[in-house]
């Protein structure tokens, strides 16, 4: 496993993988992400609507469109797998797939999100990474910061794909 996220060509999209390890169970890390109280504190922005299959939920982090995301809730499996559509306004689709693994130590999170916008692929990139590290933490305290601090790393490994 390493600490930056893994990026990948998916076609004419990008994708970024991340492997994590955190120190709690499958259940407490699923809470986190089907929560909505809990999602959003990790993320830093509001989250309305039911985290529940088949619904359509929105996460903002301000009023304009564009700090706007729509997640379709495609699959929930308690507490292994989800499958989200995450669409940010005025780009296709996205595909946000993550694992909960039991592990000695606690649970291995591969987060995978696939279909990535060419011109937003490095800044998604480094914002996951930055929410992951936000999601072990509690909080999205500091994440404007975190995502600045990794953006050129990420830029770096997108510009050799």
């Amino acid at each position: 496993m390493t600490d930056l996220g893994t990026v990948r060509r998916d076609g004419s999209f990008g994708a970024v993988r991340f492997e994590r390890m955190y120190g709690a169970a499958p259940d407490e890390l699923w809470a986190a992400w089907t929560a909505p109280e809990r999602l959003g504190r990790w993320l830093g922005a509001s989250v309305s609507g039911p985290i529940e299959p088949g619904a359509a939920v929105t996460l903002a982090w301000g009023d304009d469109p564009a700090s706007q995301v729509e997640l379709d809730i495609v699959e929930l499996t308690p507490p292994e797998r989800l499958e989200w559509r995450w669409t940010v306004a005025g780009e296709p689709p996205t595909v946000l797939r993550v694992s909960f693994t039991p592990v000695p130590e606690g649970t291995l999170l591969v987060l995978d999100h696939a279909r990535l916008p060419v011109s937003m692929f490095a800044g998604l990139a480094a914002g996951w990474h930055a929410y992951l590290d936000g999601l072990g933490a509690g909080s999205a305290a500091g994440w404007d910061e975190r995502w600045a601090e990794l953006l050129p790393a990420y830029k770096e490994r997108v510009a050799e794909l």
